[in-house]
């Protein structure tokens, strides 16, 4: 069995895993991207790809960062390009009705925390409404919240640009290799990795696996408590993915419907659209038959054909994407990334909103693993907080 040495192996090739080992390798780590299967495989190419801070006001450190995550986006543009990223940074809406007070009430007082947090927002009416969605079909009391800064994001194209800047910066990134189990000393000290491809040594392991944290960790460490003890659940998500709608283009940017049956759209990259909601979620998972996942597709294309005049809603269903993805939610709330107590070198990130959080994330972690100091930002979400785990 062949040996290979780097100074930081990544299990995980999907948007946060890839995300954190180009920030490894860009500060001259010699990075390894271990993945089962193929680069973003999972969750990230099964994701509405929403990249914002608006729906995470509750708690102020971690708002902050997910607007860290955009910032991340805009700095990796800067260097990159949009197009090369796959990034489109039109901002989202939240429409409501100024008739039904309890929605309208709601979004004022989101805009008023996103202002009090610097987060750019603002209040657009009905006319500004229809001067920036023109193929929208909108009630004359139609009014929204604007959040300038949110985009959307091809994120399996941002994946594997990714591992090629990891690639280019003299790491490897091997699909179809799983991880089997972590070497270690007495002491609890990592010293490596063993795959199906052989063994990769090194003193640095990040997991990022998403929904399958607890099942791998409990593999790579050989103890079997934590499939059941890691505090996170998978949360299934169904996403429908259009065929390019030309010559229409429907929206232009993030819209979320709360004026009526709740609903959100985004231009997807196809030229198509790409259609979720929060109440259907619940209605599938990942074994559900085809007959299910049609029934339910077929729910929000109908809601998306009231929406927007001249889509042809469930009548598209066969030429549509059916995809529903497993969200990892950590029980709290917040993410979970850091150093796993008393395993010296072995580090995990598991969160929601791994589109959103992946350059914020990576970069705090890498700040972590090479200086061996705990970035502020990163404090409040370490694994330490979770009793009983490590």
């Amino acid at each position: 069995m062949s040996t290979s040495k780097f100074d930081a192996i990544v299990v995980g090739g999907g948007i946060v895993g890839c995300t954190a080992a180009y920030f490894l390798a860009r500060k001259g780590l010699k990075v390894a991207v271990v993945e089962r299967k193929s680069l973003a495989c999972g969750t990230s190419s099964k994701s509405f790809a929403w990249i914002n801070g608006t729906s995470k006001t509750a708690d102020e450190s971690y708002h902050r960062l997910n607007a860290k995550g955009l910032a991340g986006y805009c700095d990796l543009a800067v260097e990159f390009g949009e197009q090369a990223l796959g990034l489109h940074p039109a901002g989202s809406l939240q429409i409501v009705r100024t008739s039904d007070a309890t929605n309208l009430a709601t979004s004022r007082e989101k805009l008023r925390q996103l202002e009090a947090l610097g987060y750019p927002a603002t209040w657009v009416d009905n006319n500004a409404l229809r001067t920036m969605e023109p193929h929208l079909s909108l009630t004359d009391d139609a009014e929204g919240l604007y959040a300038v800064s949110d985009m959307n994001l091809n994120a399996p194209h941002f994946v594997r640009f990714m591992a090629e800047q990891v690639r280019a910066l003299g790491g490897a990134v091997m699909e179809g290799c799983a991880a089997q189990a972590l070497e270690a000393r007495e002491d609890g000290q990592i010293t490596g990795l063993n795959t199906d491809g052989g063994v990769l040594k090194s003193e640095t392991v990040l997991l990022a696996v998403g929904p399958s944290t607890p099942e791998v960790l409990s593999g790579l460490t050989g103890f079997d408590g934590f499939a059941a003890r890691f505090p996170m659940r998978r949360v299934p998500g169904l996403l429908v993915r259009t065929p390019d709608t030309a010559p229409h283009k429907f929206v232009r940017r993030v819209v979320y419907f709360a004026d009526g049956p709740e609903l959100h759209v985004l231009p997807d990259f196809n030229g198509g659209v790409r259609i979720g909601a929060d109440d259907t979620d619940g209605m599938t998972d990942t074994d559900s038959p085809v007959e299910e996942l049609r029934r339910v597709a077929c729910i929000l294309l109908e809601r998306a054909k009231e929406r927007l005049p001249g889509f042809v809603g469930a009548a598209c269903i066969d030429e549509c994407t059916l995809t529903v993805g497993l969200r990892p939610y950590p029980d709290d709330g917040h993410s979970l990334a850091g150093p796993l107590p008393g395993a010296e070198g072995l580090f995990i990130i598991a969160t929601h909103s791994g589109v959103t959080l992946a350059p914020a994330l990576g970069h705090l972690m890498a700040a972590r693993i090479t200086t061996g100091q705990t970035p502020d930002m990163l404090k409040p979400f370490l694994l330490d907080r979770v009793k009983g785990l490590g």
